[in-house]
């Protein structure tokens, strides 16, 4: 399956599924996302705070938000919306 860059690449906001790649930022988006505290992700993934409040700052400018309840819905929303596809 061919993929159409996404507008990340073009510096728009990425796609969930690009938060998603298995790095340590897609970790802390996907916890966040759960629920976690800052503090529950930092002992989660063996990191400090201010490990999990630097990769939030960066996911948050990926996606396109400025909450982790935005985060969460944009999260979700387009989780969706790949399943939707997918069917």
């Amino acid at each position: 399956m061919v993929r159409a860059p996404s507008l990340a690449s073009f510096g728009g906001p990425a796609t969930a599924e690009e938060v998603r790649d298995g790095s340590q930022e897609s970790a802390v988006a996907r916890l966040v996302a759960g629920g976690m505290s800052n503090r529950q992700v930092a002992s989660e993934l063996f990191v400090s705070v201010e490990t999990v409040q630097f990769h939030l700052t960066h996911i948050y400018a990926k996606v396109g938000v400025g909450s982790r309840a935005e985060l969460a819905a944009r999260l979700r929303d387009d989780t969706a919306a790949d399943v939707a596809t997918a069917t």
